[in-house]
């Protein structure tokens, strides 16, 4: 939720009482980390450690050539500016770092505010504020924990699902996996599977085989799922803005409502699929096979 923007900030408290920028040293290009030194990271992070924080952050902006330039906790949030030869998309940045901070799940923090600056420059070129707490579906408002109690009447049906509509146990365990920060889900095999309303944002769907899949109202934003299939799935109102689809097979898929803003979509095939409603604000769109079988080039 977009609180504040402002095309060129001064705010007093990135710099110091001499003007000169208050730079922290947070390591700014961190090499892949082994799994077990992404939990640490994640557990010193909770526990308010900015270079851990710093560090995860500055993985998920690498590959766009970003990084923190600086990073503190105020009483108002989190606040981080983002640095880069050129002025960093904020459109790109904000939900790329807003999305990857609603899953980490900080303690205490509810709200971030944004600065993107060029590099050498003093002055952050623009600046937004934003709420963590609802930007991303928890799985655990959704998902119950034991299917059959909600059949037999004995656990209340979030009103973010259908109720005719349970999550299988599959979305469960793999719900589980992900709040254990497993992200490597390549080539899994949920085929006919019911995860309505699941968080997998920035999870490694590569080759994954979700067709006839039930993806309602689920959080892929920024996940991997190159040549995925998706043949038949039901991704009405899923959050898919920034998700990386290349090769991806969606034919009959249903997508009224998604968000596929800033998505990748090179090759991917939307043969017979529903796009109603389609947000594909600044998404990259190469070799797209559309509903009626013409090719997007």
């Amino acid at each position: 939720m977009n609180l504040e923007s402002f095309d060129l900030v001064n705010d007093p408290l990135l710099f110091s009482g001499e003007g000169q920028r208050i730079m922290p040293e947070y390591p700014l290009d961190p090499p892949a980390a082994h799994p077990a030194q992404q939990d640490n990271w994640r557990r010193l992070a909770a526990q308010g450690d900015l270079t851990a924080l710093a560090s995860l952050m500055n993985q998920q902006l690498a590959e766009h050539a970003l990084q923190i330039a600086d990073l503190a906790f105020k009483p108002d949030g989190l606040q981080l500016s983002v640095e880069a030869v050129e002025v960093p998309e904020q459109a790109m940045v904000v939900p790329l770092l807003r999305a990857y901070l609603s899953q980490l799940e900080l303690p205490s923090v509810t709200t971030v505010t944004f600065y993107g600056q060029k590099l050498g420059q003093e002055l952050p070129f623009w600046m937004e504020k934003v709420e963590l707490d609802l930007l991303v579906i928890d799985p655990l408002l959704v998902l119950p924990t034991n299917p059959a109690a909600v059949m037999n009447g004995k656990m209340p049906i979030s009103p973010l699902l259908d109720p005719e509509v349970l999550p299988s146990e599959r979305a469960i365990e793999l719900t589980e996996q992900y709040k254990a920060g497993e992200r490597n889900f390549t080539q899994i095999n949920l085929k006919d599977e019911a995860l309505p309303g699941i968080n997998l944002t920035l999870a490694d769907l590569q080759e994954a085989n979700l067709v006839w899949c039930d993806l309602r109202k689920a959080s892929l934003s920024h996940a991997n799922l190159t040549s995925a299939e998706l043949r038949h799935a039901n991704l009405t109102d899923a959050n898919l803005q920034g998700a990386k689809l290349q090769g991806a097979d969606l034919q009959g898929a249903k997508l009224q409502g998604a968000n596929l803003s800033w998505a990748i979509l090179r090759g991917t095939n939307f043969t017979d699929a529903d796009l109603t409603d389609v947000n594909f604000q600044n998404a990259t769109l190469e070799r797209v096979i559309m509903p009626d079988g013409t090719i997007l080039d």
